[in-house]
């Protein structure tokens, strides 16, 4: 009924947004023409796209080193591979894996990493050098950067409480007591300053408002076996959240409640990175990614093209609408929306001519 509304121009204009996006994310696809340079010497366990530009890509690895790749390198040709132009190997970054990257809300001059070595580390993006370390007891297993409160980091690890640290001091300033195992997933909410949500080995999904005293807003029945990712809708109204269960669950913020659940996915131990957008939502599962429609209620599905290791984590691009994913293959795969772009570069490489396109190239 939508589609032959939004045919006839009689929707309004954010429902018609929403229509079109989710057309073109059904669509998405892995990239035959885009790439990235290789550089992890082992797995990829998370990712980070610069909020300013949406043009540079952070990457954390097993073998604890950092990297960045510039998305905007060689445009203007149909093949290319996007250079990694800063690297930080693991004798200049973790000792051991990373665990979260994040960068700094505000600019690209600032982004923050966290470790198994037990350590959360502030860089400087420019001189690529270390600015300030908060040292902990344990493994870390996660980290988030406050967007309202740029400066306040949530901490998951192996204790079972989350940390709040300071980046302007370099110190842990609040605990957050209330889980009964280590938290392996944390998320501020985009929109609600001072809302966090954390997800632990022992199942349960807590949700804090950082100010108050009580211990906390609402503790949810999340995954048997640990809540081993989350992340917000960007409207901040909902949170999903996936666990060792091999489940995926769709909450209401607001009334605490469970909206959808889905069931199918490939069990795994380790904390996940998982990402969405308002209409659709990409899971790493196995060696696959899945597909989970937000709009409309229907089953899981399995992108074409996989990694050919553990898929560890995934992230949407809003605005482009293309996706990347990290496994312990040791890629970073591109994923894209734009089917027509993607034919038109196949038939000029088959040397067809272009309909669309009055240059050589169809850029």
């Amino acid at each position: 009924m939508l589609d032959h509304r939004v045919e006839c121009g009689i929707v309004p204009r954010v429902a018609f947004e929403v229509s079109q996006r989710e057309r073109r994310l059904q669509r998405i696809q892995l990239s035959r023409h885009q790439d990235l340079e290789l550089f992890h010497g082992s797995g990829v366990n998370c990712l980070s796209l610069d909020p300013i530009d949406g043009r540079y890509l952070l990457s954390g690895g097993a073998d604890g080193g950092l990297c960045i790749h510039d998305l905007y390198s060689d445009l203007g040709k149909t093949k290319r591979t996007c250079k990694a132009i800063c690297k930080l190997s693991k004798h200049e970054a973790h000792i051991f894996s990373v665990s979260s990257v994040h960068w700094y809300p505000c600019d690209t001059g600032l982004f923050t990493s966290s470790g198994m070595d037990g350590t959360l580390r502030i860089w400087d993006t420019n001189a690529l050098q270390q600015v300030d370390l908060v040292r902990l007891s344990d493994l870390i297993f996660c980290h988030h950067v406050e967007v309202a409160q740029p400066n306040l980091l949530a901490v998951g690890f192996k204790k079972p409480w989350v940390v709040l640290a300071d980046m302007r001091t370099g110190k842990a300033c609040q605990q957050l007591r209330g889980h009964a195992a280590s938290a392996l997933a944390v998320r501020w909410n985009p929109h609600t300053p001072n809302l966090l949500a954390s997800g632990s080995r022992d199942g349960s999904v807590i949700l804090w408002d950082v100010r108050s005293a009580r211990t906390c807003l609402a503790t949810l029945q999340g995954h048997k076996g640990g809540t081993t990712a989350m992340t917000f809708l960007p409207d901040g109204l909902q949170l999903l959240t996936m666990g060792r269960d091999g489940r995926v669950k769709l909450w209401d913020v607001a009334k605490c409640t469970l909206s959808r659940a889905h069931s199918g996915l490939a069990c795994c131990m380790s904390p996940m990175q998982m990402s969405a957008t308002q209409e659709v939502a990409l899971l790493p599962s196995g060696h696959c990614l899945l597909f989970m429609n937000l709009v409309r209620k229907q089953p899981l599905q399995a992108l074409s093209g996989a990694h050919f290791g553990q898929a560890n984590c995934v992230l949407i691009c809003g605005d482009t609408l293309e996706a990347f994913s990290g496994a312990n293959d040791r890629t970073i795969l591109w994923w894209t929306s734009c089917v027509d772009r993607e034919q038109a570069l196949d038939a000029y490489q088959e040397g067809m001519p272009d309909s669309w396109s009055d240059e050589g190239e169809p850029f």
